[in-house]
């Protein structure tokens, strides 16, 4: 995500910078390690804040916890400091932006392109009037969710039993879960009355940073597909979500496939009456997962013979494919990061989108730079013609604080490549590329 900014920001100050100053992103970068506790350190060091010992916090996300169980960011109020950014630009992940974000908009700082699709806080308005201070650049995990369920549909996925959630147990994947049923209802239908009432669709959930614990949620679901297999009768075929980071997403799928095709077939048939689809959300690190499922070993033992690892596995991406795009802003990229001597990927291509969004609000800006001040360029800030897809942006306005709201669907080829399967926007229907 830090590559992908300080692209944007060397092509900008390549060009003159900003009334002739060149932009800095804040060379102290804070690494939070993906922990919560950091990630809302870091934030308090970067907006220098400056905590009150009576006065009571302005935004209701600074004293009442996102998370239930957590502790308040604080029970009074904090202000910026002299020494304060003017924004914090792509936070990375859901469990660590729901700590550093009630931090930045309480003390009045710009908390802009997060790298999450979660709802909580970046889009449910529970910072109360201190969402103005929150631009989001990509499409929320609702709405890949919402692209996933149709992709799932189109498969032939009609029942809820037939849908399968594994994500991770925190407010991530929590996102992802809450994404995927309303998704169902949205797309297929109702749910029966038989359907449990929170958690209409089965989930099976691994803990953050352990990999080791998705060996038994892989066994739980894999003793839900033989009981869902014993019960019905011919093909079954199933959809799996996945909001995963990308060791936990390669373990499951490995064993998932691996049990369904371990020879014990006499009376489960699960070679051939199993259709397994696998979506990961964008979050995942699409390239990590890519490299580690076409790792030795890549192939799994079927009748047919030997199937990739990557069969059936797609990504939901908020960017387009750098593999071959032909948008402005792909083109953009890719000529940068050759020139970078780095490796592509989607998520330095993220990085890249959301600074690119960001320096056009900064250049649209008129008067003396302060949060307040950015807050009024960006919500004037048009559509910028990126080439996100048809439909796909409508730019920030006073009511919108989300630029895009697309869906790209990759899959996962045997060589590690990405090939283009769907692109989904809000309001449009799925469509696929062949």
């Amino acid at each position: 995500m830090k590559l992908g900014i300080e692209l944007a920001f060397e092509e900008r100050n390549a060009l003159g910078g900003i009334r002739g100053r060149k932009l800095e992103l804040e060379l102290e970068f804070r690494d939070d390690a993906y922990d919560p506790g950091l990630a809302e350190a870091a934030a308090r060091t970067l907006v220098d804040a400056q905590i009150s010992a009576t006065e009571t916090p302005k935004c209701p996300s600074t004293s009442t916890p996102a998370v239930s169980g957590q502790q308040p960011v604080s029970m009074t109020a904090m202000r910026r400091g002299p020494k304060a950014v003017l924004a914090i630009l792509g936070n990375v992940g859901t469990p660590t932006m729901v700590r550093s974000l009630p931090v930045s908009v309480e003390t009045g700082t710009v908390f802009f392109g997060a790298f999450t699709g979660a709802a909580t806080l970046l889009r449910d308005a529970k910072a109360g009037d201190c969402s103005r201070y929150i631009f989001n650049v990509r499409a929320s995990y609702a709405q890949e969710a919402r692209a996933t369920m149709e992709l799932f549909k189109r498969r032939g996925v009609a029942d809820y039993r037939n849908v399968i959630s594994f994500d991770q147990n925190d407010s991530f994947g929590q996102a992802g879960y809450d994404g995927i049923k309303q998704a169902f209802t949205d797309v297929v239908g109702p749910y029966p009355a038989a359907a449990d009432d929170t958690n209409p669709i089965i989930r099976f959930r691994y803990t953050r940073n352990d990999d080791t614990s998705v060996p038994a949620q892989a066994t739980a679901a894999a003793n839900y597909l033989s009981n869902l297999l014993a019960t019905t009768s011919g093909t079954q075929t199933i959809g799996i979500m996945m909001t995963d980071t990308y060791g936990a997403g390669n373990d499951f799928i490995r064993l998932l496939r691996q049990w369904q095709h371990d020879g014990q077939q006499s009376t489960l048939n699960k070679d051939t009456r199993l259709k397994l689809y696998f979506s990961n959300v964008s979050f995942v690190g699409p390239n990590a997962l890519s490299d580690r499922l076409i790792a030795a070993p890549a192939t799994f033992n079927t009748p047919n013979g030997p199937m990739p690892y990557t069969t059936d596995v797609t990504v939901s991406q908020v960017v387009p494919n750098y593999q071959g795009g032909v948008e402005e802003i792909v083109k953009a990229y890719n000529k940068l990061i050759a020139a970078n001597g780095n490796m592509p990927s989607f998520t330095s291509l993220e990085g890249y989108v959301a600074a690119r969004v960001f320096i056009a609000g900064l250049k649209a800006h008129e008067g003396p730079f302060t949060p307040e001040s950015l807050v009024g360029a960006f919500e004037d800030l048009p559509d910028l013609g990126l080439g996100l897809g048809l439909g796909a942006t409508s730019g920030f306005s006073t009511m919108n604080h989300q630029y895009s709201n697309s869906v790209w669907g990759t899959n996962i080829q045997a060589n590690g490549s990405f090939k283009n399967l769907y692109f989904w926007s809000s309001g449009l229907p799925i469509q696929f590329f062949e």
